[in-house]
C-alpha cells in the first residue's frame, strides 16, 4: 500500500525544501494555490513532511541531515550556550538546504523504495537521495515518523507511526 500511495511522486519536480521547529519538509510538483486557514497560498501540490532520522547525499557523501537542526551554521561565531538551534537561519541545517536548492537546478524523483519498518529511500535526479529511517521504538499514534499529503485535493494524508501505516 505505501508503495503506491507514494510513488506518486514519481516523475515530480522537487519544488521546495525548509522546516518547522524540528519537522523537515519537502513540497514536489507543481506549485498551486492552496486556501490555508483562511489566506491563499502557493505551495507544491504534494508534501513529505518527515519528524524521523533523515538525510539527503550524494556520491556516498551527506549533503544536509537531522542532526544539522543542532548544530551552529558556518556563520555563528558566539558561545554554544547562546546558540538557540530554533531560530530560522541560524543552524546548520538552514544553511545547507537553502544552498542545496539554491544549486540543486532540477531536481526529480526517479524512484522509490520502502520497508516495513517505515523507513524510505527517494531516489532523485543528479545523483541525490534522500533517506528516512524511524529511529525509535515508540509505539503509539503519536509517534510520527513521517506523512505525504496531496494539499491540492485534500485527500487523507498517508502517516506512518510507530502503530504502523494509516491514511487519516
Amino acid at each position: 500500500m505505501k508503495e503506491v500511495i507514494i510513488s506518486e511522486l514519481v516523475g515530480l519536480k522537487l519544488q521546495d525544501a525548509g522546516r518547522s521547529s524540528n519537522l523537515f519538509s519537502l513540497g514536489f510538483g507543481e506549485i498551486t494555490q492552496i486556501v490555508r486557514r483562511g489566506e491563499t497560498q502557493e505551495l507544491a501540490e504534494y508534501a513529505l513532511h518527515i519528524q524521523c532520522s533523515w538525510r539527503i547525499t550524494l556520491n556516498n557523501k551527506i549533503v544536509v541531515a537531522s542532526r544539522d537542526f543542532y548544530s551552529p551554521s558556518s556563520e555563528w561565531n558566539g558561545d554554544i550556550e547562546n546558540f538557540y538551534w530554533d531560530i530560522q537561519g541560524k543552524n546548520r541545517f538552514d544553511e545547507r538546504i537553502k544552498t542545496f536548492i539554491k544549486n540543486k537546478g532540477e531536481i526529480k524523483v526517479q524512484k522509490i523504495d520502502s520497508d516495513d519498518l517505515g523507513g524510505l529511500k527517494v531516489f532523485l535526479s543528479h545523483g541525490y537521495s534522500l533517506e528516512a529511517f524511524p529511529d525509535s521504538s515508540e509505539d503509539d499514534e503519536q509517534s510520527e515518523h513521517w506523512r505525504f499529503l496531496n494539499r491540492k485535493d485534500n485527500s487523507p494524508h498517508f502517516v506512518v507511526t510507530g502503530m504502523g501505516f494509516e491514511k487519516v
